[in-house]
């Protein structure tokens, strides 16, 4: 289920078997919600294939924030605590196959993988610097 996806191919085939028992897959048909902006967080992704639209709602209106692609993970927010907020919207732009990894098994599994986490942060500071851009660029 995980040997062709790029952000773990720093791990070894044991270590990507390993972390396969945390994982289940998870189907979308085009235009089905994934979550919505402030649900609970309970679960992050990798897009195994297919793609995501990420919008944000901005005085009323949905603001288009970026489209998620095949290997790139989203909803990395449930790393963050029980009481982490989506801060976004993911809808699937077509048919999609997601991994899902539940918040629960994500300690477990950060603990084990610790290369895995560095990859995961570094995600996560590319996408605050892009939702800056973003706002920016809206507000102008």
């Amino acid at each position: 289920m995980l040997d062709n996806i790029k952000i773990l191919e720093s791990l070894s085939l044991r270590e990507r078997n390993d972390l396969s028992l945390f994982c289940q897959k998870k189907y979308l048909k085009k235009g089905e919600v994934l979550f919505f902006e402030g649900e609970s967080a309970s679960a992050m992704y990798i897009l195994a294939d297919g793609s995501i639209e990420i919008s944000k709602k901005h005085d009323g209106e949905d603001v288009l924030l970026g489209n998620v692609h095949a290997e790139e993970i989203l909803g990395e927010m449930a790393l963050f605590g029980e009481n982490s907020k989506r801060m976004a919207t993911a809808k699937a732009l077509e048919d999609t196959i997601l991994i899902t990894i539940l918040s629960f098994s994500l300690d477990e599994i950060i603990h084990k993988y610790p290369d895995l986490l560095e990859k995961i942060k570094n995600i996560i500071e590319e996408r605050i610097v892009n939702n800056k851009i973003t706002e920016t660029a809206s507000e102008l």
